[in-house]
């Protein structure tokens, strides 16, 4: 039997005689109790529902009542409750939600087998309403290729509150399981694969065998079996109770999210007047900067030509290098000296009851670990902690150890065993491992520090990757004052450790629910205040310190795994990770541009990387998806149906507001007065309107702005998020925004006049609560008059903040006309 299943894509599903026989049976007596029993048959003998319709009633002793077969998407299941001849009806929700409430007021039909799709709890209890409480219906769960049908659950409207109906209890024969990734069972309330094991496993798929082997696996439970991998995703809310979440291939990322759409449609089905729900991902093009086929460097900094930002120029300068030439002198103002370290540790400075007064990031490379040293010789008595990993090679375990007993220091060391989870869901989104062990560096590292009693928390990072990572960008967008520097980095802290990412999932984050972290610690560069280049450091290290280069890390100093983030990062990307912020050390002085390039000539053991990428979960894309994947941004979409009530898109978003985090509320909310379907009654999602061919105000609730700096506000949304028109109602972070686009935002604004803080923007979410918070400081930003006279002219341009006397001298040279 063929099912096209949630890919659209015809497959042959091979059922064995011996399944059938084992569903037929069972369903004979769930939907019989072993008496003769009437079905209507109306729909496409393609369809599996037709197994049930056709040899149910067979084999009880009943009839069958044939009924024409359907051409296009004529409903003929309403004939069958207008005849209402038969005793059971077998259909999809989609099919049920369309039929007026009179058709199921009937007098034969007695019971509803619904399958096909998630049954919401809205359809079930308006049709049980609608019929007088006579119906009574039955959740049917069951891909074809678990032979129609393998799980039950009779309807009670009294008990089942939640969005959708429960899958229930497995068929006779039949294995029910909810399995993680490495098919190991997850315990109540964690979100699985649902997986089915038994009689009803089909043979696997005609002419497939590769997606046979992918789908139709050994059952890890039972000697000799097999399970099929549903790709659906579920969780047990209690035994026995078990809620349906979609399919894992609708679990979609947004701007880092990961969104299980499933969840969305739930939250959407809350509400009480919407009776159907489905949520969609649209894709908008961005702008991509395509990557050179031959490479050449930069002859200043050496940055390969196929870095997206590089840009060669005719003399063979890359744009970053231009860039560091207009902006030395705020380089330099941002970079301080030994002293402007020193003073932020008085003699008085606070200890805790350890006598140290200050915490130490040493990851046992050869920055850090001079780092440390410079600490001590400055009278401070660190607190050193580093992080295993799981993969710090021993070489750097034992620079660490020596470096802290030659000091006779303190080490504390951080783990977690969440690590292969964090480092596949970094190479995921920013295809290397350094993001998310950053972030759990600092996560670990700040609560010790709190629950230390230690205010200031010092890192190694170079010049160059504090130049990549905070300055380029801020100086690009205007903000060059360091104390301005200064507050915009923390608020971008603020955010970025509010992301929900594995981090923030595996790790305790609460010291980030608030402000805490960042009023009471303070995070300083050290190599902010210390200008030292690599040949001095490497010089310091040879004769003062027990440190040896690691033989077992290939070009890092300290870490197995980053060569695996190297391997990745240049296939998926199509560029080498280290390739700018080394540049940038090369810029600063720190490196030598052969220097730079011999540590970028990388020997990387492929077996080893494919180990450790088998090891965390991680299967690479190729280059052409990785570009894909950055050149696309996804947005959410909600369709939704709410029958004649008066239901809002402003409303339902307030609604998913108060259910779900910013993140999921889709960007795009659509009312529809009916749920397109296939001829076999499902939701047809390829007929779902495009909402970027509506109009905002028909797709998401759309309020143009009321006052000028509501204009000015939405203007500047539109140009650095790249949209046509933004609402004074739409969230930030729907509409693509992140900590980045959020300081573009504040420097592009205050060249306009209008001030606010990163931090009021991200609270805000929206215009319209963040319009009354903004200082507008520029009166000539607002839309000017036109006037009449040439006294009117001078008048009105003042009031507006342009100077008197300029403009009635122009006036006087091109006159009144011009």
């Amino acid at each position: 039997m063929y099912t096209s299943g949630s890919t659209g894509e015809p497959k042959g599903v091979r059922v064995t005689h011996g399944a059938l026989i084992n569903y037929v049976w069972w369903a004979r007596t769930e939907h019989g109790g072993n008496q003769p029993v009437s079905f209507p048959f109306y729909s496409s003998f393609g369809f599996d529902l037709t197994v049930t319709s056709i040899f149910v009633p067979l084999v009880s002793g009943g009839t069958v009542v044939v009924y024409p077969e359907p051409e296009g998407t004529d409903l003929s299941v309403r004939d069958v409750f207008t005849d209402d001849m038969v005793d059971v009806v077998k259909l999809t929700p989609s099919h049920l939600a369309l039929l007026e409430p009179a058709l199921l007021a009937t007098e034969r039909i007695r019971t509803l087998i619904l399958g096909g799709e998630d049954l919401k709890t809205s359809v079930a209890k308006a049709a049980v309403a609608a019929s007088g409480g006579r119906l009574e219906l039955v959740n049917e769960y069951g891909p074809t290729e678990a032979t129609v049908g393998c799980m039950i659950h009779r309807f009670d409207p009294e008990h089942d509150r939640h969005a959708s109906v429960p899958l229930g209890r497995p068929a006779a024969n039949t294995s029910i399981y909810l399995l993680d990734e490495q098919l190991r069972p997850v315990p109540t309330g964690v979100v699985g694969e649902l997986c089915i094991g038994g009689e009803g496993v089909a043979a696997g798929y005609l002419g497939r065998p590769e997606l046979t082997d992918a789908r139709f696996v050994p059952d890890p439970f039972v000697p000799g079996g097999r399970l099929y991998r549903t790709g659906d995703l579920a969780r047990w809310r209690a035994p026995g109770d078990l809620e349906f979440l979609g399919r894992a291939d609708d679990q979609v990322k947004v701007r880092g999210f990961r969104i299980e759409l499933g969840e969305v449609e739930a939250a959407l089905g809350r509400h009480p007047a919407i009776s159907e729900s489905v949520v969609s991902v649209v894709e908008s093009e961005t702008e991509r900067t395509a990557v050179a086929t031959s490479v050449r460097h930069c002859v200043r900094c050496g940055l390969a030509s196929n870095h997206p930002d590089s840009n060669l120029d005719d003399e063979m300068v890359c744009r970053p290098c231009r860039f560091y030439d207009e902006h030395r002198d705020h380089a330099a103002a941002y970079f301080g000296v030994p002293a402007d370290m020193r003073a932020f540790f008085p003699p008085d400075r606070p200890r805790n009851a350890a006598g140290q007064d200050c915490m130490m990031l040493l990851s046992g490379g050869k920055d850090s670990t001079y780092a440390l040293y410079q600490l001590v010789e400055m009278g401070l008595t660190p607190l050193v902690f580093s992080l295993d990993n799981g993969f710090i090679s021993e070489g750097a375990k034992a620079n660490i150890r020596r470096a802290v007993d030659d000091l006779g220091l303190e080490l504390a060391w951080g783990t977690t065993a969440a690590m292969d989870a964090i480092f596949a869901d970094s190479l995921d989104r920013f295809s290397n491992v350094c993001q998310g062990c950053f972030k759990t560096i600092f996560t670990l590292a700040l609560n010790v520090a709190r629950d230390r009693g230690l205010e200031t928390l010092v890192t190694g990072l170079s010049r160059g990757q504090i130049f990549e990572t905070r300055l380029a960008d801020l100086f690009r967008i205007g903000i060059t004052d360091p104390e301005d520097v200064d507050r915009s980095i923390l608020d971008a802290r603020r955010a970025y450790h509010q992301v929900d990412d594995a981090v923030r999932r595996s790790l305790d984050t609460g010291i980030f629910d608030d402000d805490t972290a960042f009023t009471e610690i303070r995070v300083l560069d050290f190599y902010r205040y210390h200008d030292v280049g690599l040949d001095d450091v490497y010089g310091f290290l040879d004769g003062r310190a027990p440190w040896v280069r690691p033989a077992d890390t290939g070009r890092s100093t300290n870490c197995l795994i980053n060569n695996t983030g190297i391997y990745v990062h240049t296939r998926e990307r199509g560029f080498h990770n280290y390739a700018l912020p080394y540049s940038w050390d090369v810029r600063l002085g720190h490196k030598t541009r052969e220097a730079a390039l011999a540590e970028l000539d990388d020997e990387i053991d492929v077996t080893q990387v494919r180990g450790v990428l088998g090891q965390i979960g991680y299967q690479v894309k190729t280059a052409d998806e990785g570009a894909a994947l950055r050149g696309r941004q996804q947005r959410l979409v909600g369709y939704y149906v709410a029958g004649e009530a008066e239901v809002s898109a402003a409303e339902v978003r307030r609604h998913l507001g108060a259910h779900l985090p910013d993140y999921m509320v889709p960007s795009y909310l659509v009312r529809l007065d009916a749920m397109p379907l296939t001829v076999n009654g499902k939701v047809d999602r390829r007929a779902l309107p495009d909402p970027r061919h509506l109009g905002r105000a028909d797709a998401a609730g759309f309020e143009a702005p009321r006052t000028p700096v509501e204009e000015h506000l939405a203007a500047i949304w539109q140009e650095v998020l790249g949209l046509e028109k933004v609402g004074i109602h739409d969230p930030f972070i729907e509409l693509g925004g992140d900590s980045i686009l959020n300081i573009q935002i504040v420097a592009k604004a205050k060249t306009r006049g209008l001030e606010f803080t990163p931090k009021q923007l991200f609270d805000a979410a929206t215009i319209a609560v963040l319009a009354p918070v903004v200082a507008w400081t520029r009166a000539a930003e607002q839309p000017l008059p036109v006037p009449h006279t040439a006294a009117g002219d001078v008048d009105a341009f003042a009031e507006a903040g342009l100077d008197r006397e300029e403009l009635a001298e122009l006036l006087e040279i091109f006159g009144e006309g011009e």
